[in-house]
């Protein structure tokens, strides 16, 4: 495939003044079909290795292309970007159908386990687009807001200080070793989480970091009842997360989890079942500590020494929240599959 672009379009004269106007390229009329998120016929795309040195990708799936359909419309912009396309096992698509990886980003309308692999994106002229053949990736309203939000947040997303990462790392690898098991209790759990975010009271200013593990659950899972008028655990649950006379969790996140998923089953009380969701995320956030030889800065870095956690519903985050907090996901720790 020829990555270039083609030649500047030729001048001609305007019809009523005289003044040189530019002709649209060729390839102009059959872009305005194109929208992004479509998935576009090519063998390869193109890698800069070194400078002076390309390789090329292949793309036996084809190539998807995200950049903004506004841009891939207009025909004085003479390039857009094309991503290749994979195809996961059913079991890495399942895990990967949430975003939890930003570089993985779901094409529904070609099937459950194809993503765009945002690892590799090359810029390429839109005379050798509008030349492929294309098919929707994405096609319902819902999907192309979801697979643009997904394309911006690759670009977009905060890094973590660096003495912060060791801290989020042993929940990052929970979540990566559990999140494709639903048939397991964390599974399932995991399953009912829409977002796992890390909150700043301090804006990141400065160490040692406040720091709040937001888990926010999808609608539905956490009782409806209002932030006044939460009521009591019963004394039974209390005693079996914190014993008879402590105030400490005394159970690990997987038994908690498996009181929850079998309480599914057995019509759990309501109240229960929500500090029981709410002893999870406080399981979860003690998993964030970092390794004891980690350096002092590290292990200085979270005010306290340890995280904090809240539960929400999607239906209660504030937008005030979600701007002052950040997404945990799942890329400080994998390399990117194989094309």
């Amino acid at each position: 495939m020829d990555a270039s672009s083609e030649g500047v379009p030729a001048e001609a004269p305007g019809e009523d003044d005289g003044q040189v106007v530019k002709a649209e390229p060729d390839w102009a009329h059959r872009i305005k079909e194109y929208r992004q998120g479509d998935v576009v016929r090519v063998v390869s795309i193109p890698l800069k290795v070194q400078p002076g040195v390309v390789e090329w990708v292949a793309t036996p799936h084809g190539a998807a292309l995200i950049t903004q359909t506004c841009d891939v419309v207009l025909s004085d912009r003479l390039t857009a970007h094309l991503a290749p396309v994979l195809q996961l096992t059913p079991a890495e698509a399942k895990a990967n159908r949430n975003g939890r990886r930003p570089h993985l980003v779901h094409l529904p309308e070609l099937g459950d386990c194809y993503f765009a692999d945002l690892t590799y994106v090359a810029t390429v002229s839109k005379s050798v687009i509008a030349a492929a053949e294309r098919k929707p990736g994405v096609e319902s309203i819902d999907a192309v807001r979801k697979f643009g939000q997904r394309i911006g947040r690759r670009f977009s997303r905060f890094a973590f200080p660096d003495e912060v990462v060791p801290w989020i790392r042993p929940l990052q690898a929970l979540v990566e070793s559990k999140v494709s098991k639903e048939a397991s209790p964390i599974g399932w759990a995991l399953s009912k989480v829409a977002s796992l975010r890390l909150e700043c009271a301090g804006e990141w200013e400065v160490a040692p970091y406040p720091l709040t593990l937001c888990v926010v659950l999808e609608p539905g899972v956490l009782p409806p009842f209002p932030p006044d008028e939460i009521p009591s655990c019963s004394e039974r649950t209390n005693t079996w997360l914190y014993g008879p006379n402590g105030s400490a969790l005394i159970r690990k996140h997987s038994e908690i989890a498996k009181c929850l998923h079998d309480g599914e089953r057995v019509s759990l009380d309501a109240a229960d079942r929500y500090w029981l969701w709410g002893a999870l995320a406080d399981s979860w956030a003690a998993m964030c500590v970092p390794p004891e030889n980690s350096t002092v800065e590290t292990l200085e870095a979270v005010e306290g020494g340890a995280l904090s956690s809240e539960i929400l519903s999607t239906d209660d985050f504030s937008f005030e929240r979600y701007r002052h907090s950040e997404e945990i996901d799942l890329d400080h720790l994998s390399s990117p599959l194989p094309v």
